[in-house]
């Protein structure tokens, strides 16, 4: 774990860690969207938008495992990895999760149309209960919280972003859990139906049984990766006049003055945008 308030330990090497967490999540991240991309084109024969086969169910699955797993758990390190300003840390922040609410859009779409062309019956199962809880949830906190953090002047209601920062954050971790409870309940729901059509052969080790086990433990894997960084790794802001080499630690928000009880030199109550600036100490020569 990175020491977040020793002022002797070399932000350089704060930022390598970093680098090697983020190389590491986006490997965990990508396993199971690429299983899942196996799966679909492997064995059960791509994606199409016709209304005369089951192709149009397949983008589904694709969409969701991209916008609620992938976009969103790049969405949720992009504070503490992403190698670049707060600013722009910040602005890609937002962007990943607008892209995923489009991902998650287009695979609702694409779930419904299909129940519509083939007469099936909507939200029956208990995957689909936790599926459209959490994707609507997610597109309304998502639009909200960008609404709120991302206006064009930062000196305006800072009251707003103060009060509503947690609840961002508590509503964000539940959405996450919610999305992983819906992509585990989602894979093993298809693999039954697949199992009872007889398309898949699920008792005796078969390829396709070994690839929808993995590809569910690997969701898991990554959810552990992802508490794992959010929970020991702190937020990072490096300023983007200065070399990381000649920066000092960042300074904790909430470090106070023991000898007046007041912030220290420099401190602010609350930042600006939705990751309220925590201060840096001015480079050095």
């Amino acid at each position: 774990m990175v020491d977040q308030e020793d002022p002797e330990l070399d932000l350089s090497v704060k930022l390598k860690t970093r680098t090697v967490l983020l190389v590491l999540v986006e490997i965990a991240l990508s396993i199971p969207v690429i299983m899942m991309l196996w799966w679909v084109f492997g064995y059960m024969g791509g994606v199409g938008w016709s209304t005369t086969t089951t192709y149009k169910f397949n983008w589904h699955p694709i969409a969701m495992i991209i916008g609620m797993f992938f976009l969103f758990g790049n969405a949720v390190v992009a504070f503490r990895l992403f190698p670049f300003n707060l600013k722009t840390n910040k602005w890609i922040h937002a962007v990943l999760h607008l892209l995923a609410v489009g991902f998650i859009i287009f695979g609702l779409v694409a779930v419904f149309e299909y129940h519509s062309d083939w007469g099936y019956t909507d939200l029956y199962s208990l995957h689909s209960w936790i599926g459209i809880v959490t994707s609507v949830g997610y597109i309304t906190w998502a639009l909200l919280s960008v609404g709120v953090f991302q206006d064009v002047d930062p000196r305006k209601y800072i009251w707003l972003r103060k009060w509503y920062k947690p609840i961002h954050i508590v509503v964000g971790m539940f959405l996450l859990f919610g999305a992983i409870c819906a992509i585990e309940t989602g894979i093993y729901e298809k693999a039954l139906f697949r199992l009872f059509s007889g398309s898949l052969d699920y008792t005796n080790y078969s390829t396709e049984s070994w690839l929808v086990n993995v590809m569910c433990l690997s969701v898991l894997v990554a959810l552990l990766f992802l508490i794992y960084i959010l929970y020991t790794i702190p937020r990072i802001m490096v300023s983007s006049a200065a070399k990381p080499d000649d920066m000092k630690p960042i300074i904790p928000l909430k470090e106070v003055n023991p000898k007046v009880g007041q912030p220290a030199e420099g401190e602010t109550e609350f930042g600006s945008m939705s990751d309220h600036v925590t201060p840096m100490a001015e480079p050095t020569n």
